[in-house]
């Protein structure tokens, strides 16, 4: 036993199996035995008969993750990904991004590109702290001019580890106030095999539902005062309609319906009574919601309650496949899993009247081409301009291309791309491509 008080040393007395020992100024050496027991005590009496009660057992704590899967918002580009976590504590607050990249990588270069990557995670240089402000959360680890509140690093649980220690492709990363981590010594005064239990949340996208005016509206339905806004949110394309009605109130399965009974361009499926599918084809643009995927509805930006929903005057009703949205939260439904919620910010675009021959040729540059499509190997671009930057995105919202046009036309490699539908920007403008090899 060694005891090391912050002042002087004081005289202890031993007793070894209820027979009182020598007494020294510091701890003697005894040889002692199995089953032997060894009391120490700061009495100057003979008889110690203060209640001895029995320690808990000390538990450390492992370090809390993430699954990888759960993480929504990512930075960067590559083939190797890692999740960043930072655990501030005051209040005791976990969050975690995900970060893509190629070539080498350290858990300082890890903090700097997320920091790059979303401004409202920022940290100075040299790291004695780290921020998070989104207007309404502000995080920053404690002041202290003291080392043992210096940030500490931990990687896949192990905090034996410093700034420039390499991390690998599905690594875990983490930094936290040294504080309020277990593990640490207040006696030896650093920071000592710290690990963090809070529960790790992911960051979410400060993103909304894009809206479009009455105003800007071409194609109406319907007769009557009141008006809403009825928009359909492909992976690479959003439209709206308008709708008429005198009533006060209006269901959704009308608006649908009487859209559907004038523009033959239109239709939905129902299975099973759930809404399926919603297709839109005119001839030459031919759109539908990504195979597997139910489309999500949401009322002026809310949550709605599907085909029984009832609209009101001035109303947005949005259905949208998920595959164009972008994370902004989740709900934990316990047993059931966790849910992500979506914002969907695509710009939409109105229809013109079945009649016109205009179609919807206003929401993409028509000097933009692509080919072959579906691609295999390679897909041509005609861009149509220069300095515009040319990026190409898998449906999780991965961005897998990016180069500034320095022509009227590139060719994009697709032969290490996974078969899919990829949405291809190009400026304001949006095409889907199909890899098919």
């Amino acid at each position: 036993v060694h005891v090391e008080w912050d002042g002087y040393m004081e005289t202890f007395r031993f007793k070894v199996d209820g027979v009182l020992a020598d007494e020294y100024d510091e701890f003697g050496d005894y040889d002692l035995a199995d089953g032997m027991f060894v009391k120490v005590s700061g009495s100057t009496d003979d008889v110690w008969s203060a209640a001895i009660t029995p320690a808990s057992v000390l538990h450390t704590p492992e370090d809390a993750t993430i699954d990888e899967s759960r993480i929504a918002y990512w930075v960067g580009e590559g083939t190797n990904s890692v999740v960043f976590a930072v655990n501030w504590g005051v209040p005791d607050t976990a969050l975690a991004w995900g970060l893509r990249f190629d070539g080498e990588m350290t858990i300082e270069g890890v903090l700097r590109a997320v920091c790059a990557g979303d401004s409202r995670l920022t940290a100075d240089n040299p790291l004695t702290t780290i921020n998070y402000n989104d207007g309404t959360v502000s995080l920053s680890f404690s002041p202290s001019n003291s080392p043992v509140n210096m940030p500490q690093y931990i990687l896949n649980g192990n905090g034996n580890v410093n700034a420039t220690t390499a991390v690998t492709d599905g690594d875990f990363v983490k930094i936290g106030e040294s504080l309020y981590g277990y593990g640490y010594d207040s006696i030896m005064g650093y920071a000592m095999g710290v690990v963090w239990p809070t529960t790790v949340h992911p960051v979410f996208h400060d993103a909304t539902d894009a809206t479009i005016a009455e105003a800007n509206v071409r194609y109406w339905v319907g007769e009557g005062e009141n008006k809403v806004r009825f928009v359909v949110n492909w992976a690479d394309t959003s439209l709206a309609w308008g709708y008429r009605f005198a009533t006060e109130t209006v269901s959704l399965t009308t608006v649908m319906d009487d859209i559907k009974a004038v523009d033959s361009r239109f239709d939905y499926v129902i299975d099973e009574g759930y809404l399926t599918d919603i297709t839109f084809n005119d001839g030459t643009v031919s759109l539908a919601m990504t195979p597997g995927n139910y489309p999500e509805q949401h009322v002026n930006g809310v949550s709605g309650y599907g085909m029984g929903q009832t609209l009101h005057n001035g109303d947005l009703n949005l259905w949208a496949d998920p595959a164009a949205g972008v994370q902004v939260g989740e709900v934990d439904y316990g047993e059931w899993g966790i849910y992500p919620i979506y914002a969907y910010p695509m710009e939409i675009h109105p229809v013109s009247e079945p009649s016109s021959t205009e179609g919807i040729s206003e929401i993409a540059d028509s000097d933009v081409k692509v080919y072959p499509n579906p691609a295999s190997c390679v897909v041509n671009v005609v861009c149509g301009s220069t300095g515009d930057d040319v990026a190409l995105y898998d449906m999780a919202g991965r961005k897998v291309f990016c180069q500034t046009a320095s022509g009227e036309m590139m060719t994009i490699n697709t032969a290490a791309l996974a078969n899919g539908v990829y949405v291809l920007h190009i400026g304001n403008s949006t095409t889907k491509v199909v890899v098919k090899h």
